[in-house]
Parts: structure tokens; C-alpha cells; sequence
């Protein structure tokens, strides 16, 4: 029976970066690896302020990516 082996978790922090001629958002995407993969979205999201704070642009979006390892 196939089951999922944890490989770790990245926080994932896009900012906005200023705006194009047209308007248009520009952002970039910051990534940081080591997050516990049991990390709640409230802490997920206090880590993602407390970063978004250092930076010298908005914040428009965070994510946690999970990766998993499926062994046979």
C-alpha cells in the first residue's frame, strides 16, 4: 500500500513590486524552505506578516507549499 513521506514545507510571500505602464501589478515571489509541514494557517500567516514587514514592498499573497514523497 502506497503511503505519503513528508519532504518539507516553503512559505511562499509575493509582493508587489510597483505597476506597469498600463496599470498592471508587477510583483515578485520570495520564497523561504523549512516551514513545519504541521503549521497551522494562523502561524503560516503571522511568519508571512512578520517577513512582509522586513520587505520593502506590499504584500499581495501567501502560500505554503507542501512536498510529499510517495512510497510504495
Amino acid at each position: 500500500m502506497a503511503s505519503f513521506l513528508s519532504e518539507g514545507s516553503r512559505l511562499i510571500l509575493k509582493v508587489q513590486t510597483g505597476s506597469d505602464e498600463w496599470g498592471k501589478p508587477k510583483s515578485k515571489t520570495l520564497s523561504w524552505r523549512g516551514i513545519d509541514p504541521e503549521a497551522s494557517a494562523d502561524d503560516v500567516d503571522a511568519v508571512a506578516n512578520a517577513l512582509a514587514g522586513l520587505c520593502l514592498y506590499p504584500r499581495l499573497e501567501v502560500q505554503k507549499q507542501d512536498t510529499d514523497l510517495v512510497t510504495a
